[in-house]
């Protein structure tokens, strides 16, 4: 399965990050979620969401 990352202000609930990445797994996005909260800490609320991925 496929993921992609959502990130949201926790003070809005508005979608403020675009991230175009799709990651493979769920652990290669749950390691980008945890990096990116590094650099932003209670900043943002992150959310997996699933995606299938189309080939053309």
């Amino acid at each position: 399965m496929n993921y992609k990352i959502r990130v949201y202000d926790l003070h809005t609930n508005k979608e403020t990050i675009k991230v175009n990445e799709i990651f493979e797994t769920k652990d290669a996005a749950e390691a980008a979620i945890e990096n990116h909260k590094l650099q932003n800490p209670e900043k943002y609320e992150y959310v997996k969401v699933p995606v299938k991925r189309v080939l053309r």
